[in-house]
């Protein structure tokens, strides 16, 4: 497989992030209905949720959102695109080409999309999505004969890049007493907010927990 990353001008959200420019999102997942219905769940870290929320309901690409979880500085959002969405969404791509879509932020800035694409003939079908949409599109990274990590070394249920920023966090002095570095130099090493790094790291640490430590019969 070929591990892609792409940055991407991209029209989901645009309005959104243009109004809250220190908002960054984070896609957590998506659904495709039966009825055309397409639902995303993303994560929002940042200090202006007052200017984004008035920027989602200005957003052609969005009805009307669903808060799910609210803490300080960070929201879930469910979302719903409208038609204008669905028609600029690559993710029904992903579902027909058995692409892997491993993560996706977004900024004012655009959408960082990473993904395990099967082959580069699949690679030529996104080109030719973005291009045929007026996207503009930088392949930032490509990286062939990539596996999963279930075909490699164990990762303990942890995603590429929970164990990059583990890896990252133990060689640049994070767990040291005392620390050598802050989450927010980590997130620069990655390219990633203070917030995003945070976020990271905890899923990251509680999935190593629960793979490793964790007793079996321990009550859910």
């Amino acid at each position: 497989m070929l591990l892609t990353t792409f940055r991407i001008d991209y029209p989901i959200l645009r309005t959104a992030l243009t109004h809250a420019s220190d908002i960054e999102i984070t896609w957590e997942r998506s659904d495709l209905i039966g009825d055309g219905t397409h639902r995303m769940l993303v994560w929002a870290d940042g200090p202006a949720f007052g200017t984004f929320e008035s920027g989602l309901e200005a957003d052609p690409t969005v009805k009307s959102p669903t808060r799910v979880i609210e803490f300080d500085e960070r929201r879930l959002y469910q979302l719903e695109l409208t038609a204008e969405g669905r028609r600029a969404s690559v993710y029904p791509t992903v579902v027909e080409t058995g692409a892997i879509l491993q993560d996706a932020t977004a900024t004012d800035e655009g959408w960082d999309i990473r993904a395990a694409l099967p082959d580069e003939e699949t690679l030529d079908q996104y080109h030719t999505f973005f291009m045929s949409r007026d996207f503009d599109v930088e392949l930032k990274q490509l990286y062939e004969d990539w596996k999963p990590s279930y075909c490699s070394q164990p990762r303990f249920g942890l995603t590429d890049r929970q164990h990059e920023i583990l890896v990252a966090a133990v060689d640049e002095g994070y767990l040291d007493i005392p620390r050598s570095c802050s989450l927010a130099e980590l997130g620069t090493q990655f390219d990633i907010s203070s917030n995003a790094a945070s976020e990271r790291f905890r899923r990251g640490t509680k999935a190593l927990i629960e793979n490793t430590v964790y007793p079996n019969d321990h009550p859910t």
